[in-house]
């Protein structure tokens, strides 16, 4: 995600980057590092995991906001926005669509959105491949399979997983041109 984000904001003297759902700032402080031209505001609604990105990227400070907020408020205008591995805390498929109008909405003309998440089939083989291929990466991790196992039942109470083809449909809906995969694990 970084190095599409480095090519799609070379040309500009300054971008504004919205990373939504930033967790630990482990998107953001890596954007902040690679773009130096680039000002990234960190959005997330906790308060515990802002106060860790801000320790992760206290070395670029002076271009990096926290800001508290929730995927429904209102985005200013922006370059590009990033979220990693956070949208699938968005489970109505309406209120995800409003989100990704939202993003539309707040994107400067050239603007892109970049979202690494987690993207499941609902039912069938390939579903429960997916779920396979994801236990044995977590199993490289050092997670035991039966603990995997209940990750993933705990998982399945606070996350929402829509196929791929949902997230491209929802994106379309809310206005975004041509959504398209561009890197699939």
């Amino acid at each position: 995600m970084v190095d599409t984000i480095v090519r799609l904001v070379a040309r500009r003297t300054s971008s504004y980057v919205i990373d939504l759902g930033a967790g630990t700032g482990a998107l953001g402080g890596a954007i902040a590092e690679r773009v130096p031209t680039a000002r990234v505001r960190l959005l997330d609604i906790d308060p515990a995991m802002l106060e860790v990105a801000g320790a992760r990227t206290e070395p670029h400070r002076a271009r990096v906001e926290l800001h508290r907020g929730a995927f429904e408020d209102a985005l200013p205008a922006c370059d590009v926005v990033v979220a990693s591995l956070a949208l699938h805390h968005v489970p109505v498929r309406a209120d995800k669509t409003a989100l990704f109008a939202r993003i539309h909405g707040a994107l400067r003309p050239g603007g892109a959105v970049l979202i690494g998440d987690a993207v499941v089939d609902a039912t069938g083989p390939a579903r429960d491949e997916m779920f396979a291929q994801w236990a044995e990466h977590m199993g490289q991790g050092g997670i035991a399979p039966d603990e995997a196992a209940r990750l993933f039942a705990q998982w399945a109470g606070e996350d929402t997983y829509y196929p791929l083809r949902d997230e491209l449909a929802m994106l379309a809906e809310a206005g975004f041109a041509r959504p398209e995969c561009f890197w699939k694990h």
